[in-house]
């Protein structure tokens, strides 16, 4: 098979799986990195080289956060805070928002505060 359609027909097959969100994200992500290695698009330490990178290791340790701060309410007690002061109104609640994203982007890294 075409490396390129190989690749195509990858990439729509996990656009689906987390459209479907019936498999997890990870099996997802292990799976097209195995899966181009099978089809010979990439070497095996090409297809697993990406999940030593310091990035990728970042945006997974912020799923981990953003999960445990879902999990323990913080999300959900922060969410109140915010509709107590600004009220139903959107521009309001965007307001409210927009300026706790600019008090943390100033204190930590925009990835963090992402």
């Amino acid at each position: 098979m075409d490396p390129i359609v190989a690749t195509f027909l990858i990439l729509a097959a996990a656009i689906v799986a987390f459209l479907s969100a019936r498999v997890p994200l990870e099996i997802v992500a292990v799976g097209v990195a195995l899966a181009l290695w099978a089809t010979g698009v990439l070497t095996l330490p090409e297809a697993l080289a990406g999940f030593g990178d310091p990035t990728v290791l970042f945006i997974a340790s912020l799923f981990v956060l953003a999960s445990a701060l879902e999990t323990s309410g913080v999300t959900r007690w922060v969410g109140s805070v915010i509709l107590a002061r600004a009220g139903t109104r959107r521009g309001r609640i965007l307001l409210w928002v927009g300026g706790i994203v600019a008090v943390l982007t100033a204190l930590i890294s925009i990835n963090g505060a992402v």
